[in-house]
């Protein structure tokens, strides 16, 4: 399996205060399918849940996560034993303005 990891707080590198809602982009840059399980996590605990099956080349996304400029972390878990044909796009949004763009190179990545 592998493991990616996002993590937003105030005053750090990813700032959480900025940051109201997400758009999070899954992408199968590979030739074998797999699954990849999403959740979010807040100062609550677990606020957002998905399970999806990407076939090769498969795209989805899932707009509109709300943050609440609140700390989050967004983690992915693959059942896949490597992270490199799992892209990742996060839009982040303040007041429906774009404030940053992640890939998964801001992720925190194991396997």
């Amino acid at each position: 399996m592998s493991i990616l990891r996002l993590e937003a707080a105030p005053h750090t590198a990813i700032d959480s205060q900025y940051i109201q809602s997400v758009d999070l982009t899954i992408i199968n840059i590979g030739a074998e399918e797999y699954d990849v399980l999403f959740h979010g996590y807040n100062l609550f605990g677990v606020f957002h849940v998905n399970l999806f099956h990407l076939a090769a080349g498969a795209v989805t996304t899932i707009p509109d996560i709300m943050t609440g400029h609140m700390p989050f972390s967004l983690l992915l878990v693959t059942n896949i034993n490597h992270y490199h044909t799992l892209g990742v796009n996060v839009a982040a949004y303040n007041s429906g303005a774009l404030v940053a763009l992640l890939t998964q190179e801001n992720f925190t990545r194991s396997h």
